[in-house]
């Protein structure tokens, strides 16, 4: 029998390797499709895991008493052990300990910041950070002694403190303050790492409350002390507070089933609270992410791969089905010998049979190969294994429904009679095929009507079948439209003497089984349409949102000085302004966001969207007006000459007058001149820094006092008047008394603090006067040159919270200024719907705090060279991070829904391979009648231009009638269902 089958296979090569192919195409995607569900499930875990904010991937246990036993360092190695224990899956954490113990650190006599008294301090934690050294920069060294700590540089520049110098510090439970040295100041190698980000408490996140003037920055940094510190430093029995910070990793959720990870953290937060700690974590957020993506996948690939093997069957259908017509004679002939039924079932069904098994064999290591091209291999060695099992069972069953399309396909031929399967004539169509294609169309009827009435993301059900029923039901319909319209064609093409269009419609209006052919061809293209343009508008989202969050190509994180040191740094290292663009970004006014960008490069650097409404040029101008140029003093020492006079005499009290500067790179200089005396004088200051070209920029003139002994200086009280003349760097005017006696050349501060002098122009200069005391907060003591409009132009987005009438500010840095809302937006950069875009340069000048901001960034586009980076860092910029459009995109296309859409485009992609293998086996299988029945009309006197018409031009209009058809098919789909799964999980849109 065996060799009766395989003798069979050779006289039909063709079909049997079309067999194999059409087989191998269904193994390979059935097999496929465990492999991709298993392996996204690990992306989609390490994708989400590392995107998560650092509040939404950390778990924290808290410890608070006395350190009984032991070192400091072993009573944390426990604590790490204990919530190791607590929380489980080891392994799927890093982790830190912390022990600290909440204070004030101090300089000077007293305990205020910026109060008379002379003292500066912070509300900064004593830190036993582990491991500390080998995460930050030190200037000096790292503490290891028990009376030695490391500050912060922030910290430092508060407390005016450097390596070598002495502090004090404060806590409840200390019988007296610790005086401790500060044997370094370190920078965090990256504020932005889990080692500094995990934990609060190390590097401060926001201004002090009621911070003082002086205060620019947040300054209340931990200051890192040794375990010597804790064991021999602080008194026995005094209570810490003690913090394991664990920070999950992708492993957490790709070893573990996100409700496991959910159930033990519930557990652990009963069991850690029994054992005397409280653990706090946001993982529940990111392990909601994870398991609504593994559901999409779960649901959507199957179903998915599930509407690819019915194509499959159905293509293999109708393979078997025309090759098995090309067998009627042949299985006749074997019915006429006496074969018994088993023997005939077997010889038929063997022909198909080994082809699909060749082709399950095949398919299997094709569809692990494709798979883990796509989505990348599978880590974890027990999941391998499922996935394995899994692709088995897949294959298995491909099979098996091929083998049954094939029967289903044979059982008439088989059961025909020996005459009828000699006769060569195939049998009419039965009334169950139209019942099936009657229940097909109703089926997906259902299934687009769930799609249209369900709820707000419900994907379950017929929902996602929706398109391929639809595309499968709808075809058949439209097959037999083909049938019908060519049915009708005949009698016309003969009535118009078109013999050759008559044959041509005779051949598809009675051809058996062409309506099906046209169906699954019709089918597969509707489905690879509708497939192609949802991935392809979902990747476009992708795009959009990638460059509405990200505002440029590249945007790198960086660390400088101040705004101003950015600026300069960033225009230094790309002087024509072509490709980068300095950027901060702050959150301190209110929930608006704020975004400070240098405007002159805006257009030049961001990747401006239609959305925006205004056009980056026309952004760039309503946020940087004409204005006048800066004064800068170029010279290595200044002098001013004045004449003061005091209407109120306090012996107690020295008076000084700043002339503050800011240098090239961003550092604020203040030049104190005096005391001041009485009458006309000249003073004196050396000023180093702006002894070369560019020289400093004037930022503000201001009178300040201080008692006797000079420790603290604040804005002076009334009764001093004084007169500016003039002033001269390196011998030369940097300001004239021209300039100094125009009123419209100077302004008071704009940050909301009140003045604290009355400036009126005097025929030989600037007087300034300080004004009455005002009740309450302190007062700007400084008169600006007028340099940038005031109030701050704005561009706001559309959405913006409601404000008072007159009191239209916004918050940066340490300030708080008059805003003017220059044009409004749909959307902005980064920013989205609720937000504020402002001048970069405009706002340091008028804010005139030498501040930074919450987030330093560099915007490049994609056409700035490979040498940028290094031109930034040659300028003193320290590189953090890097986010990119291309990257963001990327992210999102590895999510849940877009995984799934992605392999159903690729089923989409191989049914319409197998509808071509099937119009392949057709052409192949009638090649032969054809010829046959081709000869006859040539014999009848038929020319051979008619012939070769004929013979090519049914199949011709059936492949474009398909097409056609197919494509008005997807529009339809496209247009009554759109997209039945969303790109975005979390419902973003377009704006």
């Amino acid at each position: 029998m065996l060799a009766l089958v395989l003798a069979a296979l050779r006289a039909r090569r063709a079909q049997a390797l079309t067999l194999v192919l059409l087989s191998t195409l269904a193994a390979a995607a059935a097999a496929a499709a465990p492999w991709y569900v298993l392996a996204s499930t690990e992306r989609i875990a390490t994708r989400h895991v590392q995107s998560a904010a650092i509040q939404e991937r950390a778990l924290e246990t808290i410890g608070e008493g006395p350190v009984e036993g032991g070192s400091v360092e072993a009573h944390l190695a426990a604590r790490a052990e204990q919530s190791q224990r607590i929380v489980g899956m080891s392994g799927g954490f890093v982790t830190y300990t912390e022990a600290f113990l909440p204070g004030q650190a101090s300089t000077g006599s007293g305990q205020s910041a910026g109060g008379a008294a002379g003292a500066r301090s912070t509300d900064s934690q004593l830190a036993l950070r582990t491991d500390a050294c080998d995460h930050a920069t030190f200037e000096g060294g790292c503490p290891s002694g028990p009376d030695e700590v490391a500050v912060s540089y922030r910290t430092a520049r508060w407390l005016r403190v450097k390596a070598g110098d002495t502090m004090t510090y404060a806590a409840s439970g200390l019988p007296h303050p610790l005086q401790l040295k500060v044997v370094g100041v370190y920078r965090p190698d990256d504020p932005a790492a889990p080692y500094w980000s995990s934990n609060e408490d190390l590097v401060a996140k926001a201004l002090p409350t009621s911070a003082a003037p002086e205060i620019t920055e947040p300054v209340d940094d931990a200051l890192l002390a040794a375990p010597a510190l804790f064991d021999k430093g602080l008194p026995a029995g005094i209570s810490l507070r003690t913090i394991v910070d664990m920070v999950a990793q992708p492993r957490l959720l790709v070893d573990n089933a996100p409700e496991e990870v959910r159930d033990r953290i519930a557990a652990a937060t009963v069991d850690a609270r029994n054992n005397r700690l409280t653990l706090n974590t946001q993982l529940q957020a990111t392990i909601d992410k994870v398991q609504r993506d593994r559901r999409l996948v779960s649901l959507g690939v199957p179903v998915g791969a599930f509407q690819l093997l019915v194509l499959c069957w159905f293509a293999l259908y109708l393979a078997v089905k025309y090759t098995g017509e090309e067998r009627r004679p042949d299985i006749g002939l074997v019915k006429l010998r006496g074969a018994t039924r088993a023997r005939t079932w077997a010889l038929v069904g063997g022909q198909s049979a080994l082809p699909m098994l060749a082709g399950a064999l095949l398919g299997l290591p094709i569809g692990y190969v494709a798979a883990t091209a796509v989505t990348g291999v599978i880590h974890d060695a027990d999941v391998n294994a499922q996935a394995a099992g899994l692709s088995v069972g897949a294959v298995a069953l491909a099979v098996l429904g091929a083998l049954l399309a094939a029967l289903l396909a044979e059982r008439r031929a088989l059961g025909s009679s020996v005459s009828e399967l000699l006769r060569q004539a195939s049998a009419r169509s039965r009334v169950w095929r139209d019942l099936f294609d009657l229940l097909l169309v109703a089926l997906a009827v259902v299934a687009v009507y769930q799609v249209k009435h369900r709820a707000s993301g419900d994907a379950a059900g017929l929902a996602l079948l929706a398109p391929g029923l639809a595309a499968l039901a709808f075809a058949l319909v439209a097959a037999r439209v083909i049938t019908f319209t060519a049915a009708r064609m005949v009698e016309d093409a003969l009535r118009h003497g078109r013999p050759a269009r008559a044959l041509t419609a005779i051949y598809l209006a009675r051809r058996p089984g062409v309506h099906r052919l046209a169906a699954l061809m019709i089918a597969t293209v509707a489905l690879l349409c509708t497939s192609a343009l949802t991935w392809s508008d979902g990747r476009g989202e992708g795009q959009t949102r990638a460059q509405l969050e990200v505002g440029a190509d590249r945007v790198l994180s960086v660390r400088a000085e101040n705004r101003l040191a950015l600026l300069n740094a960033v225009r230094a290292a790309d002087p024509l302004g072509q490709h980068a663009m300095a950027a901060v970004e702050s959150t301190r006014s209110g929930s608006d966001r704020i975004l400070l960008v240098d405007s002159p490069r805006l257009a030049k650097v961001a990747k401006w969207r239609p959305e925006y409404g205004l056009s980056a040029a026309r952004t760039a101008d309503l946020l940087h007006p004409a204005a006048p140029e800066p004064v800068t003093v170029t010279g290595g020492d200044l002098a001013v000459e004045l004449t003061n006079h005091y209407s109120v005499v306090d012996p107690g009290r020295v008076v000084f007058l700043d002339v503050v500067l800011a240098d090239a790179k961003g550092a604020r200089i203040a030049a104190r001149l005096g005391p001041l005396a009485e009458g006309r004088q000249v003073l004196k200051a050396q000023i180093p820094a702006c002894a070369a070209a560019p020289g400093c920029r004037l930022s503000s003139l201001q009178i300040v006092q201080s008692t006797l002994e000079q420790k603290i200086f604040f804005a002076a009280r009334p009764g001093v008047d004084l007169v500016v003349y003039g002033i001269t760097a390196g011998g030369r005017p940097a300001l004239s008394q021209q300039m100094l006696s125009d009123r419209t050349r100077w302004r008071l501060g704009v940050n909301g603090n009140p003045p604290n002098l009355i400036v009126v122009p005097d025929a030989g200069g600037l007087r300034l006067t300080v004004a009455p005391i005002r009740t309450g907060g302190a007062s700007d003591a400084g008169v600006y040159p007028l340099d940038t409009p005031a109030p701050l132009a704005s561009v706001r987005a559309t959405r913006m919270q409601p404000r008072l009438v007159g009191d239209q500010r916004v918050s940066y840095g340490s300030v708080s200024i008059s805003e003017r809302i220059a044009g409004t937006a749909r959307y902005l950069p980064r920013l989205g719907d609720r937000g504020v875009l402002l001048d970069l340069e405009y706002a340091d000048r008028l804010g005139a705090d030498f501040g930074a901001g919450e987030s330093l960034q560099v915007w490049l586009n994609d056409g700035a060279p490979p040498g940028i980076v290094r031109a930034l860092q040659a300028q003193g910029v320290i590189i953090l991070g890097e986010e990119s459009i291309a990257g963001t995109a990327d992210k999102y296309a590895s999510f849940g829904p877009p995984l799934t859409l992605q392999f159903m485009l690729l089923s989409a992609i191989v049914g319409l391979a197998l509808a071509i293998g099937a119009a392949s086996v057709v052409a192949a299988v009638e090649r032969r009648p054809r010829a046959r029945e081709l000869g006859a009309l040539r014999t009848q006197g038929a020319s051979a231009r008619m012939i070769g018409r004929v013979s090519v031009e049914g199949y011709l209009v059936l492949a474009v009638s398909s097409l056609v058809l197919g494509l008005i098919l997807a529009a339809l789909i496209r247009a009554y269902i759109g997209d039945v799964l969303p790109y975005f999980a979390d419902g973003w849109s377009a704006p």
